[in-house]
């Protein structure tokens, strides 16, 4: 893009144009989950992600303030995106987690060298809507860290991972590529689908 999308939660005009991915497979690559609508629009500066959450129950402690990292953020309701900017190296990935009222949490992940860093910081900004008696969010977010827009480039396909935690008993753990594995396990790059920026 030219010009980024408006970051207000609301999913303007501007996002019609990217390509959507529904999901609502759990880790076993089973169906029947809340689903979930994913896209992403890029610029050279950053990656922006639109995610759309069906069934949702906002179960997240709204007492914990959105400005600071969050973490511990995947036991309560959020979403999460595992990406690799280097396909040869899918193993090295960024993971950035996402809740429905603007809580986030990111780290860099090396499952190779069995390393992950909290310290580091997607600068991810966020801006969410939610309509509790449609049990429906909407989350936006761009993420302008410069090991991944190093990596935003026509024809470029990146290892990518997209994950949604929803509800306490039973709790949902729901994955765009499944490893279809026995426990939910998000770790595993071999399952990454492909982010491909046109």
């Amino acid at each position: 893009m030219d010009a980024p999308p408006t970051l207000d939660g609301t999913l303007e005009a501007l996002w019609k144009t990217a390509p959507a991915s529904r999901f609502d497979t759990d880790t076993h690559g089973d169906g029947g989950g809340p689903a979930t609508t994913v896209q992403a629009l890029w610029t050279k500066d950053a990656l922006y992600m639109a995610w759309q959450l069906e069934g949702a129950g906002l179960n997240v402690d709204t007492t914990r303030p959105t400005d600071v990292e969050r973490e511990g953020l995947y036991k309560e309701d959020c979403v999460e995106l595992f990406l690799a900017p280097k396909p040869d190296q899918r193993g090295h990935y960024y993971e950035i987690e996402l809740g429905p009222f603007g809580h986030y949490f990111d780290l860099d992940v090396d499952k190779d060298k069995k390393t992950s860093d909290i310290k580091w910081s997607s600068g991810v900004v966020l801006a969410t809507t939610r309509d509790p008696a449609a049990h429906r969010v909407v989350i936006e977010a761009k993420i302008p860290a410069a090991e991944i827009a190093s990596a935003l480039r026509a024809g470029a396909r990146l290892p990518l991972g997209l994950f949604r935690m929803e509800g306490k008993a039973p709790r949902k753990y729901l994955a765009w590529s499944p490893a279809r594995t026995d426990k939910p396990n998000f770790h595993l790059p071999a399952a990454f689908g492909t982010l491909v920026l046109e």
